[in-house]
C-alpha cells in the first residue's frame, strides 16, 4: 500500500474531485488508472486481481476528477468485525491506497482514508509502505510497528514427519479444503463454536462462519485447506493453508510456496497452536510446496512456527534478511481503537487484504 509521490497538479483542489463506489467508475478510466500507477504491469491483470471488483460497493473507493472524469485515487477498505476489550466493534483494514502522479499533493490521500472514518469504526492498516506510513502519522495514527515474517525453507514434507513424531496427545486434527464460492457448510459451525470460546484474547478479527464465507465470495479461484483440532471433540483452533497464487512473487514461485493465511486457538493455546502448525505444514506437504511463509504479530504464534522450524526476524544471523521486510501496521487511536498498544493487536494475513492478494 501505499501513495505515489510526484509533482503536484498546479491549480487542484480537493473538491474538484468526487469521491465514488471504485466499482462504478468507468472501465477505460480505470485502465488509465492501472497504467499511470502500474506502468509496468498489463492493465488487464492488474484489475483482475482487484479483490474488491467482486466486493460490494462500500469496500473501495476512487477519487474522480470532475472536470475531465479522470481516475485521481484509489482506497479500498476490508470491512470486518473486530473483538476489542469483549465487544464486537465494526472495523476496516485501509488497502489499495494510491494516489496517480499529477493529483498528488492536495490532501487527495488523506481526504480517501478519512472516507472510512466513524466513530465507532477500528480503523488500521497492515503492510504498509513508507510513503503511507508518513501520510497515516500525520492523521494521527499510532505506530507503525513491525509484524514477524516467518518463512519455512525446510521442505513441508521434512517439518510435517517431525510434527509427527512431537504430536500432542489428547488432540485429533480434521482436515477440510475449499474454494472460491463454495459453501462452507458444517465447517461455518466449527469457525463460529471457536470464536464463541476466544473472547478473552487479544484485539482481533473476529473468525466468524460469516466472515469466511464473504472471504470465499471474494477470493476468486484461490482454494484453501483447513486444518482444525479438536480437544474431546470439540473445535479448539484452526489454521489455513493455501498455494501462493502464481505471478505474485517471482521467488516465491520459484520455491512453489504456500502461505499459512489465517491461525486462531482457543486461549492461544500452545499445544493446540503446536499442533495447528504441524497440521500446516502437513497441508503445505499435501500441495507439494518447497518453502512456506507467514506473518504475524502474536508471540504465541511465533513461538509455535518457531518450533516446527520457521525462521523469523528473532532467529539469528538469518533474521536480520526478514526483519526489515517484515510487513508493518498501524492503526487510528480513537473510538474503539483508544488505549490499544501495538501487543494488544493479533494480526495475520487474513485480517487484511494481503490474504486476497498473495
Amino acid at each position: 500500500m501505499s501513495e505515489t509521490s510526484a509533482k503536484p497538479r498546479a491549480g487542484t483542489a480537493a473538491d474538484d474531485y468526487e469521491l465514488v463506489p471504485a466499482v462504478s467508475v468507468d472501465h477505460a478510466a480505470l485502465v488509465d488508472f492501472v497504467r499511470a500507477i502500474w506502468p509496468e504491469l498489463a492493465p488487464e491483470a492488474r484489475i483482475r486481481a482487484f479483490w474488491w471488483k467482486r466486493a460490494g460497493p462500500e469496500h473501495a473507493v476512487a477519487a474522480v476528477d470532475r472536470t475531465s472524469g479522470t481516475m485521481a485515487g484509489l482506497c479500498g477498505g476490508r470491512h470486518c468485525v473486530f473483538g476489542i476489550g469483549g465487544r464486537d466493534v465494526p472495523a476496516v483494514a485501509i488497502c489499495d491506497w494510491y494516489v496517480a502522479p499529477g493529483h498528488v499533493g492536495r490532501g487527495l490521500g488523506k481526504r480517501l482514508v478519512r472516507h472510512f472514518e466513524k466513530p465507532e469504526r477500528f480503523l488500521y492498516a497492515f503492510s504498509i509502505s513508507d510513503a503511507a506510513i508518513a501520510n497515516f502519522q500525520k492523521l494521527g495514527w499510532m505506530g507503525p510497528y513491525r509484524s514477524s515474517l516467518m518463512l519455512l525453507l525446510v521442505p513441508p514434507v521434512l517439518a510435517k514427519h517431525v510434527a509427527r513424531l512431537r504430536r500432542q496427545p489428547g488432540l485429533s486434527l480434521d482436515f477440510h479444503e475449499r474454494a472460491g464460492g463454495e459453501l462452507l457448510g458444517p465447517l461455518g459451525e466449527t469457525f463460529d463454536r471457536i470464536e464463541a470460546h476466544r473472547a478473552g484474547a487479544p484485539a482481533h478479527m473476529r473468525r466468524s462462519a460469516a466472515e469466511w464465507s464473504w472471504r470465499l465470495s471474494v477470493c476468486g479461484g484461490r482454494r484453501y485447506r483447513f486444518c482444525v483440532a479438536r480437544r474431546a471433540g470439540d473445535p479448539v483452533g484452526y489454521v489455513a493453508v493455501r498455494r501462493m497464487t502464481p505471478g505474485r512473487s517471482r521467488g516465491l514461485d520459484r520455491l512453489r510456496a504456500a502461505i499459512i493465511t489465517d491461525l486462531a486457538a482457543v486461549n492461544d493455546d500452545a499445544a493446540v497452536l503446536h499442533a495447528l502448525a504441524g497440521g500446516a505444514v502437513a497441508l503445505a506437504a499435501d500441495l507439494g510446496a518447497r518453502a512456506m511463509l507467514t506473518a504475524l504479530t502474536t508471540d504465541a504464534h511465533r513461538a509455535a512456527l518457531a518450533r516446527i522450524g520457521f525462521i523469523s526476524p528473532a532467529t539469528p544471523l538469518i533474521g536480520r534478511v526478514l526483519a526489515p521486510r517484515a510487513p508493518q501496521f498501524m492503526w487510528l487511536p480513537r473510538g474503539p481503537g483508544d488505549g490499544l498498544s501495538a501487543g494488544d493487536l493479533s494480526l495475520s494475513f487474513a485480517d487484511v487484504a494481503i490474504d486476497l492478494d498473495l
